[in-house]
């Protein structure tokens, strides 16, 4: 539980923590996404949460997904970044280092972090609309 002292911090720190903790659980079983690292927080700089996806029907990763999470009470949301910050890619690059990456799975482990050696990360928006109209309607996937 938490508690605001204004409507704005409301908005800006509760509603942002939840909008990346649904997005993030949502990316898991949902979107069949692995989980490499959780939200620590909406007002934590840095990427929000980051993922990897397996090719279609295969242990293989096509990707890592550096996510980053954006809500709105107004519906509206800014233009998405188009390339993964420099301090991200760091913080990927630790996301995914031995010893800190423990998903049970050392080829799995393996793969994840040649697809971040050999570049195969990219950024991607996601947005919770918390408006009357969106009602919480998480899109950007």
């Amino acid at each position: 539980m938490a508690t605001a002292q204004t409507e704005r911090s409301t908005i800006t720190a509760i509603r942002a923590d939840v909008a990346e903790s649904e997005a993030y659980k949502a990316a898991l079983p949902l979107r069949r996404e692995i989980g490499l690292q959780r939200p620590t927080g909406a007002n934590v700089s840095g990427v929000d949460f980051v993922t990897a996806v397996l090719r279609p029907g295969s242990r293989k990763v096509q990707e890592v997904i550096a996510n980053d999470v954006k809500a709105s009470v107004a519906g509206k949301f800014p233009v998405p970044k188009t390339s993964v910050p420099g301090s991200w890619q760091a913080e990927i690059q630790n996301a995914v280092a031995p010893g800190r990456l423990n998903l049970g799975d050392p080829a799995l482990e393996a793969e994840i972090r040649t697809a971040v050696q050999q570049g195969r990360v990219r950024i991607r928006q996601i947005n919770v609309d918390y408006s009357p109209q969106g009602q919480g309607q998480i899109t950007g996937w």
